[in-house]
């Protein structure tokens, strides 16, 4: 039995997190080619205080409008991962939807996409109680929420139809769904739809993504608006 939560409302139990674009896929693929861990900052002041804290190891990914900020080593990009030195790593990645789609107080959660989807059904099959996110609510990012359907589809193909489940039936095709959401479309703009075909695929990444920190960063210590949380993902094992 598992909940879908379109409206952030805290977890009663394990939680999947579910993103596709445009952090989702990139976290669980720099686990997959190897990096020790990968953090999800709120933006590029937290980003820049954890790559200053991890030392030599820190590898800084996010991008503004296609291209890294100054002083990151690259940009969201599944295609670029495989043209960069990963295994080893401490990554950080802004991505402040994925940081925000969390709640305090929710520890026993996992990180799912499109890619680890077959890693993650045989993962949810241990779990009672589960709930499933969408990356953005309880503004749902579109290619979220249908791979939620595809997801919930599997674990409950008997279950009452939702949001979620509609979504999948109007978006059959995986890679149609992220080719018409809003995410999809930026990266289409800037000309990088390679990306989309490459975050479609199904289960061909064999690992999922842990939450094993929760870091706090008040804003008077470090000068920023607010205070801001920072999660750090390993990969999980039975």
């Amino acid at each position: 039995m598992c909940r879908v939560d379109l409206c952030l409302r805290p977890a009663q139990g394990p939680l999947i997190l579910v993103e596709v674009l445009p952090a989702g896929s990139v976290l669980t693929r720099l686990l997959a080619l190897g990096a020790k861990e990968v953090w999800v900052a709120p933006g590029p002041k937290v980003a820049r205080l954890l790559a200053e804290a991890l030392g030599r190891e820190a590898l800084l990914l996010g991008e503004v409008e296609g291209f890294p900020p100054e002083g990151f080593h690259g940009r969201l990009s599944l295609l670029d991962l495989e043209r960069t030195e990963v295994r080893g790593r401490r990554a950080v990645l802004v991505a402040p939807l994925l940081n925000q789609s969390l709640l305090p107080g929710e520890e026993e959660v996992y990180l799912a996409s499109l890619r680890n989807a077959k890693a993650v059904l045989e993962l949810a099959k241990r779990l009672k109680n589960l709930t499933l996110r969408p990356s953005g609510a309880p503004d749902p990012l579109l290619s979220a929420a249908v791979a939620v359907g595809f997801l919930q589809k599997r674990l409950a193909p008997e279950g009452p139809p939702n949001l979620t489940t509609a979504l999948l039936k109007a978006f059959p095709d995986p890679q149609e769904a992220l080719f018409q959401s809003p995410e999809g479309q930026a990266l289409h703009k800037e000309g990088r739809t390679e990306e989309l075909a490459w975050a479609s695929l199904i289960g061909v990444d064999p690992v999922v993504p842990r939450l094993a920190e929760v870091r706090f960063f008040p804003k008077e210590a470090h000068g920023l608006s607010q205070d801001r949380y920072a999660q750090r993902y390993v990969p999980w094992s039975a």
